[in-house]
Order: C-alpha cells, then sequence, then structure tokens
C-alpha cells in the first residue's frame, strides 16, 4: 500500500486547512493534471514515484473527508514523518519528536496502514546490522502503530527471529543425534554463533508482542547447552551459554529451572577448573584406585590372601591425606571407599576371611564419602558383625582369633556320650560323634612345633633316664627310664605350652578345645573326650 499526500501533490502545503475547500481543491486538480498531460511520460513525479492521473485522484477524493484533509495538512508540515510513509526515508528516527496529534487514535488508525509495513522493514534491518542505537529510536515511534497493524510492523522481525530459532534447535538435534559437525576442539565455536544469533543487548529491547520468542529462545538455548553438556567434555561451553540465556528478559515459569541449571553447570564447572589445577594428586589418587582394583582380582583368584590385601590397604591409602582434600577430590574419595567395600566383599565371598572383611569395610568408614555411600558400608559393618557373633570360632581360628581357618589344617576330634550303664553285668552303652575344630594354617604350624619339642623332650629324657639308670649299682635302667619319662614329659609339656604362648595362640589341649564355639554346649550335656568304660 502506497502512501501519497494530495495536499503536497496540490501544493497546498501553504494552504490554511480552514481555506481549502472544493474550489480550491478543484483549481488545484486542474493545475495538476495539466501538468501530466504536458509531460512528456503522461506520469506525475512525486517524490521519486511516477503517478497516473487515477492514481493522484483516487487519493485526492479522501480530501472530501474532513479528517483526513486536517491528517494530510498535518504531514504535508511534519516532512519526516511524511517521508518515512511516503519511502521509508528513515530520518525520521534520528529526529521523532512526540507529538500531540499522536495521541489521536483517528490520526493512528489513519497512518498506521502505512506506516506499519516500513517500520516492519526499518525495524528488521536494525535487527539484522546488529544497530542497538538505531533499534532503540526506531522503537520509540511504535505508538504511531495501531493494535490492529502490529503483526504487519513486526511480521520481518518475528520470521527472522523464528528462523534463527531453527538454527539453533538444528545444531541441538544434530548434536544429540551425533551427526553434528562440532568436536571438542570447536564446540566453543558455538558460544559466539549464539550471541550473534541471539544478541540480549538488542532482544532486551523488544516490546511485549515478542515476549514469547524471547522464552522460546531462553529454552532453545537451554536444550543446545543441555545437548552439549550430555555429549562433550565440556563444561565451559554450557556454563556461558547459560550466562547468555539469563541476561535476556525472560517471563516464563522455566526461568527458576533455567536458573538451577546454570547454578549446577557452574559449580561442576569450577569443580573442574579445581581438578586440572590439582591434576597431579588426582592422577597419584586414581593410580591408588587401580591398584586397589587390582587387589580385588587378586583376592578373587586366591592370588594373594585376605590379609596381604588389607596389609597393602593399610600402606596405600593414607585416609588422613586423602580427607584432607578440597572438594575437587570428593568423586575419587567415594570410588575409593566403593573399591574398598568391594575388596571387603571379596575377602569375605572368596576367601570367608570375615576378620578382613571387617577390617576393609572399617577402613571404607573412615574415608570421607558422600552420605549415600556411607549409609551403605555402616549396613555392610553390621552385617559382617552379625554373621561374625553368629558363627564365632567357624569363621575365625579359635586359636589366634585372626585369621580365618584353612582346608586340612582343622583339628579332628571324636566327643563320647554314655547313654546307657549297668553293673550286673557290668555294661556300658554310648554315643560318639566325630568333629572337626577349623584352625588356620599357622595355628597349626605352632601346634605342630609345640608337638614335636615335646615328643623330642619327652624321648631324649627316656632315653637318659635308661641310660643314667642302667649305670647305677642295682643297673635300675627301668626306675631310670621311668623318672626320665616323667621328667621329659613335664619338661616337653612346658617347652609345648612356651611354644604356643610365645606365639600368642591358644593351645590345642581337651581344656581349650573343650570351650571350642562348636563343643561346649555339648560338653554341658555330658559329652566327654573320654570313652566311657565298662
Amino acid at each position: 500500500m502506497q502512501f501519497l499526500n494530495p495536499i503536497e501533490l496540490l501544493e497546498l502545503e501553504n494552504a490554511d486547512v480552514a481555506a481549502i475547500d472544493n474550489s480550491v481543491i478543484k483549481k488545484a486538480k486542474r493545475k495538476l493534471f495539466a501538468e501530466i498531460d504536458l509531460s512528456d511520460n503522461g506520469h506525475f513525479d512525486y517524490k521519486g514515484i511516477s503517478l497516473t492521473k487515477t492514481d493522484c485522484e483516487k487519493v485526492i477524493d479522501d480530501l472530501e473527508n474532513n479528517n483526513a484533509l486536517e491528517f494530510y495538512s498535518h504531514l504535508s508540515s511534519n516532512k519526516l514523518l511524511n517521508d518515512f510513509l511516503v519511502n521509508g526515508n528513515d530520518k525520521l528516527f534520528t529526529s521523532f519528536k512526540q507529538e500531540s496529534i499522536y495521541k489521536l487514535p483517528e490520526f493512528i488508525k489513519f497512518i498506521s496502514p502505512f506506516f506499519a509495513p516500513k517500520f516492519d522493514k526499518a525495524i528488521l534491518k536494525a535487527f539484522a546490522d546488529a544497530d542497538e542505537e538505531k533499534l532503540r529510536s526506531i522503537l520509540r515511534t511504535q505508538n504511531l502503530i495501531s493494535t490492529a497493524d502490529l503483526n504487519i510492523a513486526f511480521k520481518g522481525l518475528s520470521i527472522e527471529i523464528q528462523n534463527r530459532l531453527q538454527q539453533i534447535d538444528a545444531i541441538t538435534k544434530d548434536i544429540k543425534n551425533e551427526e553434528s559437525e562440532y568436536s571438542d576442539d570447536d564446540i566453543d565455536e558455538v558460544i559466539d554463533l549464539v550471541k550473534d544469533v541471539f544478541p540480549t543487548e538488542l532482544l532486551n529491547q523488544l516490546p511485549a508482542y515478542f515476549q514469547s520468542q524471547i522464552n522460546k529462545i531462553a529454552a532453545s538455548i537451554n536444550f543446545l547447552q543441555l545437548a552439549i553438556w550430555n555429549e562433550f567434555n565440556t563444561t565451559s561451553v554450557s556454563l556461558h551459554l547459560l550466562e547468555h540465556l539469563l541476561e535476556l528478559n525472560i517471563e516464563s515459569v522455566s526461568k527458576p529451572t533455567f536458573q538451577k541449571n546454570y547454578d549446577i553447570v557452574r559449580k561442576k564447572h569450577e569443580e573442574r577448573i579445581e581438578q586440572e589445577k590439582n591434576a597431579p594428586t588426582l592422577k597419584k589418587w586414581a593410580t591408588i584406585l587401580l591398584t586397589i582394583q587390582a587387589q580385588i582380582k587378586n583376592v578373587e583368584n586366591k592370588s594373594i590372601q585376605a590379609t596381604d590385601a588389607l596389609d597393602k590397604i593399610k600402606q596405600l591409602v593414607a585416609v588422613s591425606e586423602l580427607n584432607s582434600l578440597p572438594s575437587f577430590a570428593n568423586e575419587i574419595r567415594t570410588q575409593i571407599g566403593y573399591s574398598i567395600r568391594s575388596l571387603s566383599i571379596s575377602c569375605w565371598n572368596k576367601q570367608n576371611d570375615i576378620k578382613t572383611s571387617l577390617s576393609l569395610i572399617a577402613f571404607a568408614l573412615q574415608i570421607n564419602v558422600n552420605e549415600e555411600a556411607k549409609v551403605k558400608f555402616k549396613q555392610d559393618k553390621a552385617e559382617l558383625e552379625e554373621l561374625e557373633k553368629k558363627y564365632k570360632g567357624i569363621l575365625v581360628c579359635h586359636f589366634c582369633e585372626k585369621n580365618p581357618p584353612d582346608d586340612n589344617c582343622g583339628i579332628p576330634q571324636t566327643i563320647y556320650k554314655e547313654t546307657y550303664r549297668s553293673y550286673f553285668p557290668r555294661r556300658v552303652q554310648f554315643s560318639y560323634t566325630d568333629v572337626t575344630i577349623p584352625r588356620c594354617k599357622n595355628c597349626k604350624e605352632i601346634h605342630s612345633k609345640g608337638s614335636q619339642k615335646f615328643s623330642l623332650v619327652f624321648f631324649v629324657a627316656l632315653v637318659l633316664g635308661v641310660i643314667i639308670g642302667a649305670m647305677t649299682e642295682g643297673e635300675h635302667f627301668i626306675i631310670g627310664g621311668i623318672i626320665g619319662a616323667v621328667a621329659g614329659w613335664i619338661v616337653g609339656k612346658i617347652m609345648e605350652g612356651n611354644q604356643v604362648s610365645n606365639s600368642g595362640i591358644k593351645d590345642a589341649s581337651e581344656s581349650t578345645l573343650s570351650k571350642h564355639p562348636l563343643l561346649i554346649d555339648r560338653m554341658r550335656e555330658g559329652w566327654t573326650f573320654s570313652k566311657p568304660s565298662a
């Protein structure tokens, strides 16, 4: 729709609007048409626009309306606005001043159909050129647009924003589908792209008409940063995108979500910076973590004993040093805690070493892990303690109370219980059962050494007694042998006891065995180590 000002066509700019009547208009019209007739091409040039008589006559007829006459007259004196309506001359924006006539709804309704399309082109160009000052000047004139023409005035810019949204959404889609051309090396280029596509200093100037699109822009940037967060090894890009997003004037229920995401990413980013700064320390503890995990495999295939694995952990992990590390080590602390827990489980499941398993889980509880992990460790410890209590003497060697029992190291023992006895005739009946008292390999060796010492001392004393007795006047070798045997037995038992007590374990005597959890209740019920006789 082309705007033409008939007052200018008829050259009535200097005439008093009250003096312009039909006669004045007809006279000026005849003059105008005469000029057209005398022109070389039969047209009238108006501000670079070639007009026919018909074009002129249509707009001149508008002067029959008094309001139109007054408005055209005003515009003929307001050259900047008039020229903008005719050909979009943007000098209007640099020198725009509010006038009282702009408050008249009739005037706005009159010029808006011509103003809106020109405004649309001007605002789109300013936005595309990223001309913040020009955009601000253009928006000062938006009160000259009627509500009915807002869609026309903002159509071009709205389409441009929509196209930019689609551009960013396409990048997000490609990243999610692992089809993106971006890599870890150049994904940071997305930051400048988003800032160029969605300049906050321009978008925040836009009127409420664009609020819905601004909210969509924020959502689009958020989806993009989430995709980058999930697919790329970076926190910096997501953080910068969220910072840019939060600079927008957002009016959306999602704004708290955006802020929450920003807080999460910022915290993670700060942790990552801290981790990079403390990379040597992290590398050290990562190596320790790998060593712990290797110990788990060794325990499971029984290439090392559970107790040796415990000693290794105590050498490797300096708990006070690990716990004193700043928050950047939270993750590695928790991983080490869980690995020691796994080692504890393997010691129990694969080697039945409940003592070592308990020691390891207690060790893991000394580490400052997160609350969830700490609860699990405490639960494991309680379950192991319950098992230890329930199977005391079976899961742990009764003699040293440290090591788990070893295969083929137990003490076989037959116990008896008298069930019937008569004196006339003398007869006894009894029950018996074989019991194997669990014992570790170390205790077996100590007990064996003690028995060997006893046997050696007893034999030597016996032989010496026989020899000495034979050398006496009456050749009392039998008496000497008895004395030597008694002395050998006493000394042998003392040396055997010393061998055991010096090693810090219990002896394998019947008095000790009777207190074993497997036998103590049976001893109370009348079972004995001696076979009943008639």
